[in-house]
């Protein structure tokens, strides 16, 4: 059985366009959205760095207007979905350890840890409350397990989101760019 590398070489490209750490800021992340959607071309590529989420309550809506944009670009110059490269982030690592926290030997500190580098934000955004996960973190791998199938609930009635955190790469790497005469 094959699987999927988590790893991508950008080959061929004419432009690579690097977008990190948007932490959820929905505003100025679409007018970025807006300026790839006139810039962007088909012998381009587009490397979203991490940090996508985290850090501020817009974590679900930004995603979603990141998915847009892939959307979008890959339907208006059918392009290769290779073309549009995400990275794991801190952020990305430290919600999908959360979305396994019944595996977890110390939830609690895990929890706590977590939300002092923003996490928090993001479980927000999916409509969980703080105290909730850290009354969760408090009663026992059953609990905790219950309470993660939520939290995978919710992300996957997200168009594209269960998607965006299972295919996510660990780094990315450029092949040379040879010019032609």
């Amino acid at each position: 059985m094959d699987k999927e590398s988590h790893f991508l070489e950008i080959k061929n490209s004419k432009k690579i366009w690097a977008i990190g750490s948007i932490h959820s800021r929905f505003k100025a992340f679409n007018s970025i959205k807006e300026h790839l959607l006139k810039k962007f071309r088909e012998e381009d590529h587009l490397v979203f760095l991490g940090n996508i989420i985290g850090l501020r309550q817009e974590s679900k809506e930004t995603l979603n207007s990141v998915i847009d944009l892939r959307n979008q670009l890959l339907a208006k110059f059918c392009l290769n979905p290779n073309k549009v490269i995400f990275l794991r982030g801190a952020q990305e690592e430290m919600f999908l350890k959360l979305l396994q926290l019944q595996t977890a030997p110390n939830p609690l500190d895990i929890v706590l840890w977590m939300f002092s580098h923003g996490v928090d934000a993001t479980i927000e955004s999916y409509g969980f409350k703080k105290k909730e996960v850290l009354d969760i973190a408090t009663q026992g791998t059953l609990a905790i397990s219950k309470w993660t199938a939520k939290l995978n609930k919710a992300v996957s009635s997200n168009p594209g989101h269960k998607q965006y955190f299972s295919h996510l790469k660990h780094f990315s790497y450029g092949g040379y760019l040879q010019k032609s005469e």
